[in-house]
């Protein structure tokens, strides 16, 4: 029976801290600012591998562009929700600064790893599309319909999974309850069993990160594939663009 008694405050504790951030903090807003950062980590990284590195096939560099990326994600959402844990009434951000940062990062959210930016997206998709609609019988096809059709799939579904994974606050209110209990046990004997802030972040995550990367490196696959000549998707879109 104590034990079921320590069990349930533990998870009024939980649901009492849960509250108290969505009372004090627009954790919407706090997510687009992680994801917007996260992007720009992976879009520094990628440029870095096409022009320090050389780094010429484009699987490759998404591959390692999403794994240092989600690292990077992991390590300041820890640091962020600690910050909110710790500092729960110095961390205010402006409703309409947030409103218009949401929207820009959403935009930004369907970027792939080689940094191109939203807008590129939907030219890449549109484009791929009216080649493939504009392709007669009789014409000389120099892309397959299939890997066109790649192409739009992988990014559509590419860009999905990029701003469910790190624009989403569900993590980062895990994560900040994690911290919290932590700070707890550290002061009191409090012996409940805990995933810790590393698998909570994880668990959340997982899923939308295999789906980027699948999609990361099927993209990167079949530009490699039938557009070598091409190092960057935008340049894949300008040729494709070219053909039409």
């Amino acid at each position: 029976m104590k034990v079921l008694s320590n069990w349930r405050s533990v998870r009024l504790w939980e649901t009492q801290l849960e509250r108290d951030l969505h009372r004090n903090y627009s954790l919407r807003t706090h997510g687009i600012l992680i994801g917007s950062f996260t992007l720009l980590l992976m879009w520094g990284v990628s440029a870095l591998q096409m022009h320090v590195f050389d780094v010429q096939s484009l699987a490759v560099r998404y591959f390692l562009t999403l794994g240092v990326g989600y690292l990077g994600y992991l390590l300041v959402l820890r640091w962020w929700a600690r910050r909110l844990v710790e500092n729960r009434a110095g961390f205010e951000v402006d409703a309409g600064d947030a409103l218009d940062a949401g929207e820009f990062a959403l935009d930004a959210g369907g970027s792939p790893a080689d940094g191109a930016s939203g807008s590129a997206l939907s030219d890449a998709a549109s484009g791929a599309l009216d080649v493939a609609g504009a392709a007669d019988e009789g014409a000389v096809i120099v892309v397959p319909v299939v890997a066109v059709f790649l192409i739009c799939t992988a990014i559509v579904l590419g860009a999905g999974s990029l701003v469910l994974l790190y624009f989403s606050w569900d993590a980062l209110l895990a994560v900040a309850v994690e911290v919290a209990f932590s700070y707890v046990s550290a002061r009191a004997a409090v012996r409940v069993a805990r995933e810790g802030w590393l698998m909570a972040a994880v668990r959340l995550t997982w899923k939308p990160l295999l789906g980027a990367v699948a999609c990361a490196v099927i993209l990167g696959a079949v530009l490699d594939h039938f557009m070598p000549q091409v190092n960057s998707l935008p340049e894949a879109v300008r040729v494709l663009l070219k053909k039409n």
